[in-house]
């Protein structure tokens, strides 16, 4: 004789669940449960992608646009803090070490004005930064002139154009009897950048350090130091302290971005317990369907204790009744969430407000290990869904029920 390849309690419920001979309502609701299931598992696999894709894109545009380590330090210290340097972080560990010069001022052109951020860098490795969907400036300038590099969002701003002088009004200036008197700087737009960070493009401007430096000698100076794996910044961050002790300060991006990784983080985990109650309340068609098969089938379940099947068997039974459901709702939800992203990520169609995202389309970004949490997230509570009935079911008198049923 032939063993049977699953447990009969299995095969029975598979035959439960999948026969085309059940009664209408009761097969109406079953699907109405397996859909539930799968669209609610389908909107938490594409929500996940959503703020997946959100929090990839955003640290892209930190660890580009901001340096991993910034260090502010003394003018007479530089070679001691270059020394710290090199003695704690390795060589090979370095992609870029670039000194740089900040200055707050005010743009000004023929009585408008608009609040910037002056930052003197090197020219050419900033624009090879990814970032960047474009970085283009002349390398020559007119003598005496600032040459800057402006957002595209500060030349729409003030309608700026390639070659144009402005004045930029800083905050370094003298004190004199008759109160203070800012430094007046002529600029000449060199160049323009874009980001797609509505921020950096309205308010940060790019000039050549050395030639700012010329102009301006700030009190503190500033080490950026890019590193070749940005999550090693936290470490290296606390070995450079212990050796600078007071004569230098060191924080890094992910001290310098806090919150916004917080706010991130903290924003995906709500999203995800709001959409498991979701799936939490689906469930209880599940339920539902479930009470309903076992009142279609009860002269089934008496004729079965009758032939000696146990209570544990008969709860097995319609514990695995429910986990099907819940199991191929999970599959094709997954299957469909997974099938949106795709079109969503290769075709993109919804368009986001420039001001807010730093990114022009909705960013997806479908994990597995997202999805292998989202099915298990569902699965457990699809077993959980699963007990009450099939408990239910386990308790029947089946004397009772082939006599009301006979």
């Amino acid at each position: 004789m032939s063993k049977r390849l699953l447990p009969w309690t299995l095969w029975l419920a598979l035959r439960f669940v999948l026969s085309p001979k059940r009664e209408r309502w009761t097969g109406f609701i079953s699907l109405i449960a397996l859909l539930g299931v799968a669209i609610s598992v389908t909107a938490l696999t594409t929500v996940n992608a959503v703020m997946t894709g959100f929090k990839r894109v955003i640290y892209e545009k930190v660890l580009s646009l901001n340096p991993h380590l910034m260090i502010t330090y003394l003018p007479e210290d530089k070679e001691e803090v270059l020394r710290v340097i090199k003695t704690e972080i390795p060589e090979k560990e370095i992609v870029s070490l670039q000194e740089v010069s900040i200055l707050q001022g005010l743009l000004l052109k023929q009585g408008r004005s608009l609040g910037v951020i002056v930052k003197g860098v090197d020219l050419n490795q900033t624009a090879k930064e990814v970032a960047f969907r474009r970085f283009e400036y002349q390398k020559t300038s007119p003598p005496d002139v600032l040459p800057i590099i402006v957002g595209a969002r500060l030349k729409q701003k003030l309608g700026l154009t390639s070659g144009e002088e402005l004045s930029l009004l800083t905050s370094e200036g003298i004190h004199t009897p008759f109160g203070f008197f800012p430094k007046v700087y002529s600029v000449w737009v060199a160049g323009f950048f874009e980001s797609g960070v509505y921020d950096y493009d309205l308010s940060l401007v790019f000039t050549p350090h050395s030639q700012l430096k010329g102009k301006v000698e700030p009190k503190e100076r500033v080490l950026e130091v890019k590193l070749r794996d940005p999550f090693l910044s936290s470490e290296l961050k606390n070995r450079l302290i212990k050796d600078f002790g007071l004569k230098a300060r060191v924080v890094d991006w992910q001290e310098l971005n806090r919150n916004l990784f917080s706010a991130l983080k903290l924003e995906k985990f709500g999203l995800f317990v709001v959409l498991s109650l979701m799936v939490g309340v689906s469930l209880f068609t599940v339920i539902s369907a479930m009470v309903m098969l076992v009142s279609e089938k009860r002269l089934d379940l008496g004729i079965l204790r009758a032939l000696g099947a146990k209570k544990k068997e008969v709860e097995r039974l319609f514990f695995f009744c429910g986990f099907i459901l819940s199991f191929f709702g999970v599959v094709l939800g997954l299957a469909l969430g997974s099938i949106l992203c795709l079109v969503l990520s290769k075709y993109p169609v919804i368009k986001l407000p420039e001001e807010v995202y730093p990114v022009e389309y909705l960013p997806i970004s479908l994990e597995v290990s997202d999805l292998i949490l989202i099915s298990a997230v569902t699965l457990v509570l699809g077993v959980l869904s699963a007990l009450y009935p099939a408990r239910k079911a386990s308790a029947l008198n089946p004397a009772e029920i082939l006599r009301k049923e006979g």
